[in-house]
């Protein structure tokens, strides 16, 4: 399942791309990574991290589930099986997630597992986005740095915080670590400026 998952997910980029009439360098700017990163996705050679995936959502004015989403109608009420969540992750030293809303007519939230292995974090750069998200220790022990500040949590332990202020996590605890986590979806999120590109790409990352 997370394989073939991985398949839909560099086919659905490479088809993005495609349709916007993007090459790799053009897309990569908008997204603010480099193109080997958005090849090596494309070709299912490489997994992206979190705050990959966050920022093509961001530069292509998408909801932050989208690099997860397939295609699939719009509906007012959606059932969800566990056999049929999307999921993204095949190695055990790296981050596992998986997408626990469907398609809905306007949706407002999104929601995901995301299980760590010991020593795994969100990637190197902090996480920034428009909304609410609610953080949610199922299990272990993770470590959230949001605007600076650290909050650790356990089992059961929540953490609530405004997405816009730059924030990142890791697994600070010996064991396995599952989150739960809910993300409000706003109309329109944040999106990179297409035309400042040169600006933003000193940032850029390739992992």
């Amino acid at each position: 399942m997370a394989e073939t998952n991985i398949k839909n997910l560099s086919e659905k980029l490479s088809r993005t791309r495609e349709s916007m009439g993007l090459t790799l360098q053009e897309f990569a700017d908008i997204a603010n990574v480099v193109p080997s990163t958005i090849q090596k996705i494309e070709t299912g050679a490489m997994t992206p991290s979190i705050a990959v995936m966050m920022k093509i959502a961001r530069g292509l004015n998408k909801k932050i589930g989208f690099p997860l989403e397939e295609a699939m109608p719009r509906k007012k009420v959606n059932l969800l099986r566990k056999s049929d969540r999307l999921s993204v992750g095949k190695r055990e030293d790296h981050i596992f997630i998986q997408k626990l809303t469907a398609e809905l007519v306007n949706p407002e939230m999104d929601g995901f597992i995301i299980i760590m292995p010991t020593g795994t974090y969100s990637g190197e750069d902090p996480l920034h986005h428009h909304g609410e998200e609610l953080a949610y220790c199922i299990r272990g022990n993770v470590t959230f740095t949001v605007d600076g500040e650290h909050y650790t949590l356990g089992p059961g332990d929540c953490l609530h915080f405004k997405s816009k202020l730059p924030h990142f996590y890791k697994n600070s605890g010996r064991s396995l670590a599952e989150l739960f986590i809910i993300c409000s979806v706003p109309a329109l999120p944040e999106r990179l400026p297409f035309l400042n590109v040169s600006v933003q790409n000193k940032d850029k990352t390739d992992i």
